[in-house]
């Protein structure tokens, strides 16, 4: 197979997951490191196919950059490559990310990019928990479906999302859920610790997993909840894209996406779908579970050779 010829910037950002002391993060996004010397042939500007900026962070750091920070952007920038990272849940932007004008016409790599975003660039990459890179790496378990409906969450209350959430619960009484709210993030956590083994235990237990937002706009624990086979419920601000989403079924995950947060509709919503039949909670649980094994776990076995199929697939 022949190689795309790319041209790396000398002033480009590497990936902050490339200089991760732990190792656990390194090549878990697309146009690391490895990635790069893997799926790319290195060449001059003149002859490249692609021309790679690295990466951006959503804060201020991005004002720093403008197209004649690139030598070669001008009439090139359909063949520029860059990748946004970070969980800042700013308003505005592809996946909460202050997304810059100059970038529009240039392929952006990012989790959680808003659907208003639809026609331009963008390749979908998840977002990352040490649970999610170690299930996806190690584990291949089958789990029964609960027998009973109940609703669970796990997590830091450090949103309006999971305000709204919280509220929409208690005006809640037909319901039986476990609800369990972390002092802190939790994100980080050792593979085996207790807090980790007390999480997956709780997603375990309910059939139903909320997956309200968090400081970002993507969920992580929409794509964990996938693995376990498990009901997932999008609950956000925000309407965004999963990853895959460009060309896989998705439907199987609920959304509950309003901009107001209104408690009262989050309610009617969450009551709605614990009376749905549970055929149909565990066909969607199933569902989810396939959508994890075809759509994440190839993901991460090769985040730049996915990006590439899907490069190839999208190219304008």
């Amino acid at each position: 197979m022949i190689k795309p010829k790319l041209f790396l910037y000398r002033n480009r950002r590497p990936h902050a997951h490339d200089k991760d002391p732990s190792g656990i993060y390194i090549n878990t996004v697309p146009m690391s490191e490895i990635g790069i010397s893997e799926h790319f042939e290195l060449s001059y500007p003149e002859d490249a196919d692609y021309f790679y900026m690295g990466q951006f962070n959503n804060d201020a750091s991005i004002h720093q950059y403008s197209p004649s920070s690139f030598e070669f952007f001008e009439g090139n920038e359909h063949k520029h490559i860059c990748d946004y990272e970070g969980e800042g849940g700013q308003e505005h932007g592809a996946g909460g990310q202050a997304l810059v004008d100059w970038l529009k016409d240039s392929i952006i790599t990012i989790n959680g990019p808003l659907k208003k975003y639809k026609d331009l660039n963008i390749y979908t990459r998840p977002t990352f928990s040490t649970l999610l890179i170690d299930i996806a790496n190690n584990r291949s378990n089958a789990f029964s479906f609960p027998k009973t409906k109940s609703m669970g969450f796990k997590g830091f209350l450090n949103c309006n999302a999971r305000h709204a959430m919280r509220e929409a619960l208690s005006r809640i009484s037909s319901v039986n859920m476990d609800i369990s709210f972390n002092p802190s993030w939790s994100g980080p956590s050792q593979i085996g610790s207790s807090i980790q083994q007390d999480y997956i235990s709780l997603m375990l237990n309910n059939m139903i997993s909320l997956c309200p937002r968090g400081s970002g706009i993507d969920s992580v624990r929409l794509y964990e909840t996938c693995y376990f086979t498990r009901v997932p419920v999008l609950i956000s601000d925000y309407d965004y894209f999963m990853v895959g989403e460009d060309h896989y079924d998705t439907s199987f995950c609920y959304r509950i996406c309003s901009e107001t947060l209104d408690p009262d509709y989050i309610a009617e919503k969450l009551q709605e779908i614990y009376d749905e039949p549970m055929s149909e909670l565990q066909g969607r649980a199933n569902d989810a579970r396939k959508y994890f094994e075809q759509v994440i776990r190839p993901y991460f076995f090769d985040p730049t050779s996915r990006f590439l199929e899907w490069l190839e697939k999208n190219e304008r």
